[in-house]
């Protein structure tokens, strides 16, 4: 399903009047509307990135084969300024999907079929020699939801059980990304260019420069990947390359949240409260 704020939305509003008909179009762009001008604020106000939560971490297992990567609950604002919300603990086992993906990958080498995505070759996720490197993102879906009796529509005018949702659940998706891409960047500073301890002459000029953005360069994203979404971590699997047309391997011993995932590469959108704090102003709580 396609999001009207995938593209930013002109700030237009359904004019009301007495005695016009109202269609599905005039609903949906009251709709777009208030959700392009609630994401409009968040993303220039705030910006884009972790909110709160969404942790990358194992659960500690130490059967290898078990290890799961979890992401814990939370909340993230997109680059299009959509508000993600991960409300339970998601996770995957790591090594599952890794040797799902090398034996999608040695299938591939046998005769790729018509119209099969390639796969590309996961020992190009070894930039450094000695690991493979995995991104997380965490992407805006809507989901349909619910089931209600409708007209029939189109060529079904006869239909007498047509149904349609009634509800859409602003939703998320999970998504590991080895980055077997030649660029694998983290997310870039966006306001770097002012430097560590900006003036307030300083940021009174970026301000009416409009050099300012609220996401900045879309440095982390794979080729021909949503750019909408927020990168969470870096995970490096340790692991050798394959020779002679056979994929990496890895191990998992000694694997830990520590050790092998960066959750510090991201964005973070730090609430003012804690900027407060920050500058020595109290919550107005302290005796």
């Amino acid at each position: 399903m396609t999001d009207a704020l995938n593209t930013p939305q002109p700030p237009t509003r359904a004019y009301y009047s007495t005695g016009r008909m109202l269609g599905v179009e005039d609903f949906q762009a009251e709709q777009d509307y208030h959700r392009g001008r609630l994401a409009r604020a968040l993303l220039q106000l705030l910006g884009t990135g972790t909110v709160a939560g969404l942790l990358v971490q194992t659960d500690g297992n130490t059967d290898v084969t078990k290890l799961e990567i979890q992401v814990t609950p939370g909340m993230a604002v997109d680059r299009v300024g959509r508000i993600i919300e991960v409300p339970r603990t998601v996770c995957i086992v790591l090594q599952n999907w890794l040797n799902q993906y090398m034996l999608a990958w040695q299938a591939q080498q046998k005769g790729n079929s018509p119209g099969t995505t390639s796969i590309a070759d996961p020992n190009t996720a070894i930039h450094d020699g000695a690991h493979l490197m995995v991104d997380v993102f965490v992407t805006f879906v809507a989901c349909t939801n619910g089931l209600t009796p409708t007209f029939a529509t189109q060529d079904d005018y006869d239909a007498t059980d047509a149904f349609s949702p009634n509800r859409l659940l602003d939703s998320f998706a999970m998504q590991l990304v080895l980055r077997t891409d030649a660029t694998h960047k983290t997310p870039l500073d966006p306001w770097a260019s002012l430097g560590a301890t900006p003036t307030a002459a300083t940021l009174r000029s970026a301000i009416l420069s409009g050099t300012l953005g609220p996401s900045g360069p879309l440095a982390e994203y794979p080729p021909n990947f949503d750019t909408t979404a927020v990168f969470l971590a870096r995970i490096l699997v340790p692991a050798t390359a394959g020779t002679a047309g056979n994929p990496p391997t890895w191990t998992l011993t000694g694997f830990t949240a520590a050790n092998n995932i960066d959750n510090l590469s991201r964005l973070f959108l730090i609430p003012p409260s804690i900027v407060a704090r920050w500058n020595g102003l109290g919550s107005g709580t302290e005796s």
